[in-house]
């Protein structure tokens, strides 16, 4: 101490400065080591309650239920995983062949080397549903940004897919439609605070102040929450959540260049309450111009429309009885339509 009394005021800065970021340094290697010793556990104490089928560079977590065609495919949305189904999935499996699954990056599946957006993450799709001897034409329920990649393996691949539900869907104009101002200051705050997750994650950050990557914890089952907090701060969510954000507007774009939706049974399920949805959603402006997205959607595929104004994104969690009924309703369609010699796939 009589040394440090004796250096000046520049020098004493100097050397506390390199003190504080000495000890933050050790706080940071403390967090990453304690985020990877807890990742570890959490992966022990949490086995897969599906099988993890390979689709080349990587494995996706499968999990399907039930026995029967046609086959209901369950597909999550932005951040989301096989547990979002938790409520719906064993309803359906009563009645037919019921699989959700894990993109890359989430929960019990691999991360890929490389992004796997858009049609990308159709073909991962396409190939574990093959590798598993999995056939279609299947009926394919999609939520959210799920809805998207619904709808574009319907339109690249019209033979496979016999219906759909689609679960407060993203539209392909969904952001070409938005205003510029809007999208670019929306677009600038989701690039922050996705990409910053990815590095504060590693850190343990995020654990730390309690974000998970999923927002649905609360709201799924009480069997399914332990094993879904534990994967829900795995560092790996957070990239597959900022990679596929990334992918959204060039997805999209890819989607608008692609046939139209094949004339399949089809319902869309929306909302007007918009909790649930990433920050900046919460203006008049955004919430009427999604709710635009979902009229427009139900009328370009014909769809029957059910708007839930006392429900938020997750419908599936809030309202499962209707999500339920709706795959059922369009499984009867289909299978009516079988029976009657309409041929929906080769």
């Amino acid at each position: 101490m009589k040394k440090l009394k004796k250096l000046s005021f520049a020098a004493r800065r100097r050397w506390m400065g390199g003190a504080v970021g000495l000890g933050l340094l050790v706080l940071l290697g403390a967090g990453a080591v304690t985020q990877s010793a807890l990742t570890s556990h959490e992966r022990t104490q949490h086995e897969p309650p599906g099988k993890l089928v390979s689709v080349g560079t990587h494995r996706l977590h499968l999990n399907c239920q039930g026995s029967g065609q046609p086959l209901v495919l369950l597909e999550s949305g932005l951040s989301g995983w096989s547990q979002d189904w938790a409520l719906v999935q064993p309803q359906l499996a009563r009645h037919t062949t019921v699989c959700s699954y894990d993109r890359a990056g989430y929960a019990w599946s691999d991360e890929a080397p490389e992004p796997r957006t858009g049609l990308l993450a159709v073909e991962d799709l396409r190939t574990m549903l093959r590798t598993a001897g999995l056939q279609g034409p299947m009926v394919v329920v999609g939520h959210s940004w799920g809805g998207m990649l619904a709808q574009m393996l319907a339109q690249s691949h019209p033979q496979e897919v016999a219906g759909l539900v689609l679960v407060d869907a993203l539209h392909h104009d969904q952001t070409a439609s938005m205003n510029p101002e809007v999208h670019a200051r929306y677009s600038r705050n989701m690039q922050l605070l996705t990409g910053s997750a990815t590095w504060l994650a590693p850190l343990g950050l995020t654990r730390l102040a309690g974000m998970p990557a999923s927002v649905v914890l609360d709201k799924l089952p009480a069997s399914e929450q332990p094993a879904a907090r534990g994967l829900a701060m795995q560092s790996k969510n957070y990239r597959a959540l900022y990679t596929e954000y990334m992918g959204i507007d060039p997805a999209l774009a890819v989607a608008r260049s692609l046939p139209p939706l094949p004339a399949v049974p089809t319902v869309v399920l929306s909302t007007n309450a918009l909790s649930e949805f990433p920050p900046g959603w919460e203006s008049d402006y955004m919430r009427q111009h999604w709710i635009n997205g979902q009229r427009l959607l139900a009328r370009q595929t014909g769809a029957r429309h059910e708007v839930v104004a006392d429900a938020g994104h997750y419908l599936q969690l809030e309202r499962p009885e209707l999500v339920t009924a709706s795959v059922q309703e369009v499984l009867q369609d289909v299978r009516r339509l079988r029976a009657s010699g309409y041929k929906l796939g080769p």
